[in-house]
């Protein structure tokens, strides 16, 4: 058994290293998940409980970070499973060596992008040293891999070493105040100050529409969203008919889709960070814009048309391969674009 987990983790650590190499952002995380579960049989080989629970605990953990906003809330919440875990594995004081890791690594990630690479350089340490003390020399290979990337990105920005540029979106039915927040982060680096809500204006209209965010996240973070709202008909025409932007939305403005009948909608924001914004990231955007179109038209809701002002070279070129006619300009940076649904 022992000579198997070796090879396991051998075989592990060689699609681990494949899966940086994968272009698409599932294919990564469906190696990685491979990955992660031949390590877990790993584990299992050596006896090596308190490893093999930390591990199925990491991965129930990132399909949560993965697949929904609430970071730092299923952090929060989930620190007693490290107590359960430590009580169960009946593995004395070494149980604590992948604790700790696991917790450094789940709370940097929650911080910022630099924090995860500081935070991976030290729990993937920890790492090693249970594996040195379980006797996984694989597992060692592995994750000194990691120590010695996270090492080199923070000495030298070698983001190479990462696979950063693939991105994947997120229906953002359930928000919270945190991730507001990060939007509006996101907002002070693409809108000039006359192009911004405030917080608690984007709160106020999400609370009205809770189906209104496109999150984009690369990994955990979000790094850009899209914000739709559904708009009453008098206000459409009235976009039409100024010569200036209306972007001070009311929230008797908005109309939920609530009823079968027919919507105008407006997207009202399109951000991306820049580093990010290529045509991988472009075409996943439309999809989901278009994504959220469908959904609605095959519930009965029939979206007439749709609207957007474009104040920066990166909405505009969303808008524009996403077939909208520029109808006009409002200022020099900003523009009104339409497209007819049906």
């Amino acid at each position: 058994m022992y000579i198997t987990a070796q090879v396991l983790g051998i075989i592990s650590w060689v699609i681990f290293l494949f899966s940086y190499h994968c272009k698409k952002v599932n294919k990564v995380l469906l190696m990685q998940l491979i990955s992660s579960l031949l390590d877990c049989i790993c584990y299992a080989l050596l006896n090596a409980w308190s490893g093999l629970l930390i591990s199925v605990f990491e991965l129930l953990k990132g399909f949560g970070y993965y697949k929904t906003d609430k970071d730092r809330y299923i952090f929060i919440l989930t620190i007693p499973i490290y107590l359960l875990i430590a009580i169960v594995s009946n593995d004395g004081l070494l149980c604590f060596i992948p604790i700790f890791a696991s917790l450094i690594d789940g709370y940097t990630i929650i911080i910022s992008e630099k924090a995860a690479v500081v935070g991976g350089f030290f729990s993937n340490l920890l790492w090693v040293i249970y594996d040195l003390v379980i006797l996984d020399y694989a597992g060692v290979l592995s994750d000194l891999t990691l120590v010695i990337s996270n090492l080199s990105i923070i000495l030298y920005g070698y983001k190479k070493f990462l696979n950063r540029k693939d991105v994947h979106t997120l229906m953002g039915k359930y928000i919270s105040k945190n991730t507001i927040s990060n939007l509006y982060k996101l907002d002070k680096q693409s809108y000039d100050n006359q192009f911004l809500w405030t917080k608690d204006k984007m709160f106020e209209l999400y609370k009205i529409e809770k189906n209104s965010y496109i999150l984009i996240k690369e990994k955990n973070n979000v790094i850009g969203y899209v914000n739709i709202l559904s708009i009453k008909k008098n206000i459409y025409k009235y976009i039409f008919d100024i010569d200036k932007i209306y972007d001070d939305y009311k929230t008797s403005d908005i109309v939920p889709f609530i009823k079968k009948g027919n919507y105008y909608i407006n997207i009202n924001s399109i951000v991306l960070k820049n580093e990010y914004q290529n045509k991988d990231s472009i075409e996943k955007i439309i999809k989901e814009i278009n994504k959220f179109i469908n959904i609605r038209k095959k519930k009965g809701y029939n979206i007439i048309a749709g609207y957007s002002y474009a104040v920066n070279a990166f909405e505009k070129e969303v808008l524009e391969k996403m077939e909208f006619s520029k109808i006009k300009n409002i200022t020099n940076e900003c523009f009104l674009y339409e497209k007819r649904f049906s």
